[in-house]
C-alpha cells in the first residue's frame, strides 16, 4: 500500500474512532448547527459540567475542528462529517417511519379508507347526492392511494 493510502486509511480510522463517542457527535452537530461556538457555549449546549472533559473531547475532534480567536468551527472535513451525521439522522427518522408503516400496514390502509369515506361523506353533505362518475372517481383515487401505499412499503428496504 502506498504512503498516501496508509495516511488516508489512518485518517479514516481516526475519524470513525472519534465519532464512536456520542458527546463528540453532539459537539459536531452543535457547532455545525450554529456555525461556530465558544468553549462555554459548547459546554452549556451539550450539558457537560467539567471543562476538562470538554477539552478532552475537543482535542479528540482535532481534524474536524478549527479553533480561532476562542471560536470553534468546523474544518472542511468537519463540515463533511456534519453533513453525514445530519443525513444519517434524517435517514434514521425516515426508516423508522417506514418501519412503523410496514408494521401497521393494515391499520394504515383502514385509516386511508376512513379518510376517503369522510371525504365522500363531506361531499354528500355539502353537495347532496353524488353522481355515479364522482363516486367512481373517488373509488379510483381510493384504490390508487392504497396501491401506492402498499407499493412504497413493499419496495422500501428497512
Amino acid at each position: 500500500m502506498s504512503e498516501d493510502g496508509k495516511e488516508s486509511q489512518s485518517l479514516e480510522e481516526e475519524v470513525f474512532k472519534t465519532l464512536g463517542h456520542q458527546i463528540r457527535r453532539d459537539i459536531i452537530r452543535i457547532i455545525g448547527d450554529n456555525r461556530g461556538l465558544r468553549f462555554t457555549e459548547i459546554m452549556s449546549a451539550i450539558n457537560i459540567e467539567e471543562s476538562a472533559s470538554l477539552s478532552y473531547h475537543l482535542n479528540a475532534l482535532g481534524p474536524l475542528l478549527l479553533h480561532d480567536n476562542g471560536l470553534y468551527s468546523l474544518s472542511e472535513l468537519g463540515k463533511d462529517t456534519y453533513s453525514l451525521l445530519t443525513k444519517l439522522v434524517t435517514y434514521s427518522a425516515s426508516a423508522a417511519t417506514i418501519g412503523i408503516i410496514k408494521q401497521q400496514l393494515g391499520a394504515t390502509i383502514i385509516a386511508n379508507t376512513l379518510m376517503w369515506a369522510s371525504a365522500i361523506l363531506s361531499m354528500v353533505i355539502l353537495e347532496g347526492p353524488l353522481q355515479f362518475m364522482t363516486l367512481a372517481i373517488f373509488a379510483s383515487l381510493f384504490s390508487v392511494s392504497n396501491i401506492i401505499l402498499y407499493s412504497i412499503v413493499q419496495h422500501t428496504k428497512v
